[in-house]
Formats: structure tokens, C-alpha cells, sequence
């Protein structure tokens, strides 16, 4: 699913108003008609409306769709008050239609003004917030700045925001900084979110004002979608669905690749048993694991399926031999930072890049620690290379950001920079392309914060590569296909109770959900 810019969203609406054809003011209709069929299906979020509703409308058109919303509570039968926030001196045609209607049924209407005395609100009341929308792009002054902070420091039953919370930023802006620090965003529990996620959901500055979003359809037109040209999309089941490969009826072992897992010290033997099981539970065809000799008993006593070969060293890798019939490479998962670790792996990054086969190969963990520690290394990656930090290892790598933007923008720069492919772990797990993509993934949960986690996404991604997926492919059905075992984990136990290996023993599941 792409997600869109503020521009590509006016243009997306007015293709629907030019050649639908509709008219702005029905296409509100349309959207208000979405956001009432939302809260009459969800009632019992709404504790079956025994309690009245505060609309806070702007005069734009976010607040048009909150009158035409207001009338349509009231005419189903729900209390309901509205509050028009005359935060600017125009107001569009939409608004004053949809006013003059309510005032037609002589709903409790109150204008606030800049400087008025701020109303006394029932807090046993659920407020939807149509104050500003998607087009909003520079600060508040004071007096609404305090506005919206007394909003939010009400304690309501809930806050529903219409299309994004008011206050917020949907595109990168020279003043983000500021209103991130001001608090000046409405806090939303829920948004209703017209026709494609907006960006900012994804991005942690925004945590505090984000929720629990839901997307609607308001009838764009799915041609024009297709044209319009973006680098930032959403992982949903959809996208998953299609990538799928069908099992021929005579296919071997040998049609579903052969992979290798490098990785393993004292002590860390476990994280090549989750990589491992996990690339089998993923449809790999033949796995070679190579850890050091303190790992064989436990990798042959736990993967029955694997090949496993040993280091010289008991404790620690020092040499690294490829078998010659590798499909893909995983590598650094438990490997530890031991100086003749350090040299093996200097030594296999120089050996591959030497190689005239063009092997994928995926970095992890300890990997990316001796990457981070030797940044010249950076240079000896191979093209397609795909590195999977979490956020502190990414800062290691490649230095600090000062926002969320910024940090996106690294991203990108450092994907086209090395040809790489980075996923950086964390809520919405983001795929960074070398094509100056980003593919923010839709599944997932705290509870997954747990030791292991990110083995077990490392072996499922070198299983996809081992079985001929690209790149971009392993690594879309990866993450999304970790996140929902953990979301499926969570679900038949509990956030808190997610273990590495629960992750392990829901991939199957996942993948039957999903194709």
C-alpha cells in the first residue's frame, strides 16, 4: 500500500471530484457517511453511547467533515454538542454548507474564538477532534497552542481524530521540531484515516499522539492510485500475498536452495538454533550451520534437519569456510567480537567480494558490532548486501539523527550509499532499498522486545534468499511474516510472555494466515 504525500493526496481527491464525477462538498459527505459507519459498528468502544459526544470543528474542511459528522450522530439518535474552533479567518464552502445544516436541526453550536475563555467540557464525553487536518503546515500561536494543550490535559473517554490528529505534520517540515517539543498535536485513541496511512503514524516522535489508526475508503479510484509515483509504502497482507511462490508437485530439496549460518560463540549458541529452526520453519531446502566446537552437540541435538560444521576454535569463530554450492549467507548472529573473530570476518568479506558468483548475504547482530567498530569495512560489502540493526546499532553505524525525518533520510542515504538493503528493527520495521524506498511493515508487537527476536527474523529472511526471492522480497516477507507470529503469539498467550521461541513455533501459522 503506498503512502502518500500531502500534495499527492490533494491530487488523489481532486481526481476523484474531476472524474467520478463528485463534488467536494459529496465527497465530505462520503467521508463523514465512512467515519459514522466506523463508530456505529464499534459502539462498544463507545460504551454503546450512554454518554454524549463533543464535536471541536475547525472551518476548514477537516472541520466540515466534523459538522456533517455531527449531524448524523444526532439525527441516529446520540447527544451530541459542537464546538466550532474559528482558528483561521477562512473558512472553506464546505464548512458553511454543512454549518448552516446543523444549525437547521438546532444542535448545541458554540463558537470559540482566539482569546475567548476556554469552555467547561464534560469529561465523561467522547470528543472528535475535526479541528485541523492533512493540509496544516505551521505552528499555532500561543492562545491555540494552550488550546490544545488543555485538550489534552482533560481526562475524556476517548479522543477520535478525523483523518490525522490536529496539530500534526503529515510531511516533513521546517518547524517539526518545535511542535514536537510544544506538545501542540491533539492526542488521538483513534484516527480515522481516509483512503492511505499518512507517515507519521509510523515515526516514534509521534508515539504519544498515535494510537490506533484505521484506514477508510473513500472511493479514490484505484487507476489513478497505480500512477501516482511514490517511494514510501505500507507492508500489508496484500503485498505479502502476491510474492508467494507456488510448490511444483515434483520439486526436491535442491529447487528450495541451500543456505549457510555463520555464527555462534560460547554461551550464544542458542541464536544459530532460532536462525536455524526459523529458516527451516520458513521452506528452506538444505541448511549449513558453522559455529564454533562448543555448538555441535546443541545444533545437532536440537536441528535434526541441519549440517552442521565446526570451527577449530571451542570457543569463538576464527576461520569461516563457504561450501561452493551456497545459495545465500547469514552471518554475526551470537558471534561475539573476539579479536580473531574480528580477522575471520574481515577475511570472508574480502574472500566474497573476490568471488565471481553473486552470493546474497545477510548481516546481523555481532556482525553489524564488528561493521560498526571497523566502518572501512563498509566498503568491502558486497552490492545487495541486506544489514538488519536495531536502533542503537544503526546509530553506531552510521551516527545520530535529530529527528525522525533526519533519521529517514539517513536511511536512504546510507541504502544508496553501500547499494544496500538495511531493516531497522522496531515498531513499524522499516525496509530501506538502495532505490531510495521505504517499506514500513504493518505487523508486530512489544512484546517481541524480547532476546532472540531478531535471530529468528535473521533466519527467515536466508531462507527466502536460499529459495530465490529477492531481496526486496525476503526482506518484505520476513519482517511482516515475524510480526504476525509474534502477533498471533501474543494473541494465544500474552505480550508479556513472548519468547523468542513462541516467534519459532507461530511461523507456521503466520504463513498459513497469510497465502
Amino acid at each position: 500500500m503506498k503512502i502518500f504525500s500531502l500534495n499527492q493526496i490533494k491530487k488523489a481527491d481532486q481526481h476523484c471530484i474531476d472524474f467520478e464525477p463528485i463534488s467536494n462538498y459529496n465527497l465530505m459527505e462520503r467521508a463523514s457517511k465512512k467515519c459514522f459507519d466506523w463508530i456505529i459498528k464499534n459502539k462498544k468502544l463507545f460504551e454503546n453511547f450512554n454518554f454524549p459526544f463533543i464535536i471541536l470543528s475547525g472551518n476548514g474542511n477537516n472541520g466540515g467533515d466534523g459538522l456533517s459528522l455531527a449531524r448524523r450522530l444526532y439525527i441516529f439518535g446520540i447527544k451530541v454538542s459542537v464546538y466550532i474552533i474559528n482558528i483561521s479567518s477562512h473558512y472553506s464552502n464546505e464548512f458553511l454548507i454543512n454549518k448552516k445544516k446543523i444549525l437547521k436541526y438546532n444542535i448545541r453550536c458554540i463558537n470559540i474564538y482566539e482569546n475567548d475563555e476556554y469552555p467547561s467540557l464534560c469529561e465523561k464525553s467522547y470528543i472528535i477532534d475535526s479541528i485541523v487536518g492533512v493540509g496544516f503546515n505551521k505552528p499555532l500561536n500561543k492562545y491555540w497552542e494552550s488550546f490544545f494543550n488543555f485538550i489534552n490535559k482533560k481526562n475524556f473517554l476517548s479522543i477520535l481524530s478525523i483523518d490525522v490528529p490536529s496539530g500534526m505534520f503529515i510531511d516533513n517540515n521546517e518547524n517539526f521540531d518545535k511542535i514536537i517539543k510544544s506538545n501542540n498535536i491533539i492526542k488521538s485513541d483513534y484516527i480515522l484515516t481516509f483512503q492511505v496511512p499518512k507517515l507519521p503514524f509510523f515515526l516514534p516522535d509521534y508515539k504519544k499522539y498515535v494510537k490506533k489508526w484505521y484506514i477508510l475508503n473513500i472511493g479514490w479510484k484505484d487507476e489513478f492510485i497505480k500512477k501516482i509515483y511514490t517511494k514510501n509504502f505500507y507492508i500489508d497482507k496484500k503485498v505479502v500475498y502476491h510474492m508467494k511462490k507456488k510448490r511444483e508437485k515434483f520439486s526436491h530439496k535442491g529447487n528450495y536452495g541451500n543456505g549457510i549460518i555463520i555464527g555462534g560463540s560460547y554461551g550464544m549458541i542458542g541464536s544459530i538454533v532460532l536462525s536455524g529452526k526459523a529458516s527451516f520453519k520458513c521452506g528452506i531446502g538444505k541448511l549449513n550451520i558453522f559455529v564454533p566446537s562448543c555448538g555441535y552437540d546443541i545444533i545437532q541435538n536440537n536441528i535434526f534437519e541441519a549440517i552442521v560444521k565446526t570451527d577449530k576454535n571451542n570457543n569463538y569463530i576464527s576461520n569461516i569456510n563457504i561450501p561452493e554450492n551456497i545459495n545465500s549467507i547469514g552471518i554475526g548472529m551470537g558471534m561475539g567480537v573476539n579479536k580473531f573473530t574480528v580477522n575471520a570476518f574481515k577475511s570472508f568479506l574480502i574472500y566474497i567480494k573476490k568471488k565471481k558468483r553473486f552470493i546474497p548475504i545477510l548481516i546481523d547482530a555481532d556482525a553489524i558490532n564488528i561493521l560498526s567498530n571497523n566502518l572501512n569495512l563498509l566498503d568491502f560489502l558486497p552490492n545487495k548486501t541486506i544489514i538488519t540493526p536495531h536502533p542503537k546499532e544503526f546509530k553506531k553505524l552510521f551516527g545520530s539523527w535529530k529527528n525522525d525525518y533526519h533519521k529517514l533520510y539517513i536511511l536512504k542515504k546510507m541504502s544508496k550509499k553501500y547499494n544496500m538493503y538495511i531493516i531497522l528493527k522496531g515498531a513499524y520495521s522499516i525496509i530501506s532499498t538502495p532505490y531510495d524506498e521505504l517499506y514500513f511493515n504493518s505487523t508486530g508487537n512489544p512484546g517481541m522486545a524480547t532476546a532472540g527476536s531478531g535471530d529468528v527474523l535473521s533466519g527467515m529472511i536466508l531462507s527466502f534468499l536460499s529459495q530465490g526471492y529477492s531481496r526486496k522480497e525476503s526482506c518484505i516477507m520476513s519482517v511482516y511474516l515475524h510480526g504476525l507470529a509474534g502477533d498471533i503469539a501474543s494473541k494465544e498467550k500474552n505480550e508479556c510472555s513472548i519468547i523468542a521461541t513462541d516467534i519459532v513455533n507461530y511461523i507456521p501459522k503466520s504463513i498459513k494466515t497469510t497465502f
